[in-house]
């Protein structure tokens, strides 16, 4: 059931993680250029960062 989720994870919702990982990071550029606060943007595309990673491994442990 685990493997199951993260393979179903890793094809369905990551393409989705990704994207927003990206719009984070881009946020998160632009507040800097404008010395503004981005915090937010930071835990955000970190987590996501994280979360893209983590699916990979698991989904690249599983399969082998």
């Amino acid at each position: 059931m685990f493997v199951i989720f993260f393979i179903f994870l890793g094809v369905y919702v990551l393409p989705f993680l990704g994207f927003f990982f990206i719009m984070a990071l881009l946020r998160a550029i632009k507040k800097i250029v404008k010395d503004e606060p981005y915090t937010t943007e930071l835990v955000w595309s970190g987590a996501l960062f994280g979360i893209i990673v983590w699916t990979i491994t698991i989904c690249g442990l599983t399969n082998s």
